[in-house]
């Protein structure tokens, strides 16, 4: 009897072969879910991204390091992938067989490959009849890179987007930092907007090339990346 019994109450509390597919066929849908809410490309994108940023911010307090040394900036030939005497170069310290002692740590993209290498761009001067060369003494750069993560438009103040930033004509590169005093209407392929200055004051928010055509004063701290934010900035009406 109490055999019986205890053989009935297992019965009872064991799962049929039915509600086991039924507890399985729950948690792989909610398994999927969980993959598609945490999508894993989408974490290593970002995570690249900080990545780039990063090595950016890094490479730029060097490079003012040298700056503060040396009163130049680097020439191509010291930082760039097989010593390149052109600007733009791209940088990548695991494929340059000399060192820039300055780098104290790697500076090269995440996915290191094509034109995803960080883009160095330094000063250059035109000689007549060989065309642009990089100057003795460089004054200022820049150093471009590709962004994988979706646009936000917080994170970009250069006006870059997805690719408007770089190098005529092809630009493709969305992230940018600067030296002090490069010129910013050379970062990007959009257009930029100035106001023109009367008695200190914003009379009118314009293209960048209108202003400097016509011989307007425009300075680093009256552009924008986009008229409306030259507008809202110096108080004139919504444009």
């Amino acid at each position: 009897m109490g055999e019986w019994y205890i053989m009935k109450e297992m019965k009872h509390k064991a799962f049929t072969l039915m509600e086991l597919l039924i507890v399985v066929s729950v948690m792989a849908v909610l398994f999927a879910g969980l993959i598609l809410l945490i999508n894993p490309i989408t974490i290593i994108n970002r995570g690249n991204d900080v990545a780039r940023k990063k090595d950016l911010d890094d490479a730029k307090k060097m490079l003012e390091e040298y700056m503060a040394d040396t009163g130049c900036y680097p020439q191509p030939t010291q930082i760039c992938i097989n010593g390149s005497n052109t600007s733009p170069c791209n940088i990548c310290t695991k494929q340059q067989s000399a060192q820039f002692s300055y780098f104290a740590k790697d500076i090269c993209d995440p996915k290191q490959g094509g034109s995803l290498h960080y883009l160095y761009k330094t000063e250059t001067t035109l000689v007549q009849g060989i065309g642009y060369e990089v100057k003795a003494c460089p004054k200022w750069f820049y150093l471009f890179s590709v962004l994988d993560s979706a646009y936000i438009a917080a994170d970009d103040p250069w006006g870059c987007k997805k690719g408007g930033c770089g190098v005529s004509p092809s630009y493709g590169y969305s992230y940018v930092v600067t030296s002090p005093g490069a010129p910013t209407d050379a970062i990007a392929s959009v257009n930029w907007y100035c106001y023109l200055s009367q008695f200190d004051r914003c009379v009118q928010c314009t293209p960048y090339e209108n202003c400097t055509s016509q011989g307007n004063a425009c300075y680093g701290k009256d552009l924008y990346p986009v008229r409306s934010s030259c507008c809202s900035a110096n108080g004139l009406p919504p444009c």
